[in-house]
């Protein structure tokens, strides 16, 4: 497994993040699952503008900031 492939499985509460499915934008409110290690999420619930979805940890991504 690569940093590229673990970076989302220890998000903190309150972090932002963007669905790979279809770019919505969305806040991590707790895990939901965890992996067999125990430390290592699964799943999280995220809170979006339509409410509150679980979303896969592989399944979304760290917005980049910007740099100007």
């Amino acid at each position: 497994m690569t940093n590229a492939t673990t970076h989302t499985r220890r998000l903190a509460p309150g972090t932002l993040v963007i669905s790979v499915a279809d770019g919505e934008p969305g806040r991590i409110i707790q895990v939901c699952t965890f992996r067999r290690n125990g430390l290592d999420a699964y799943s999280y619930v995220v809170e979006t503008a339509a409410g509150r979805e679980i979303w896969h940890a592989d399944e979304v991504v760290l917005p980049v900031a910007d740099e100007e």
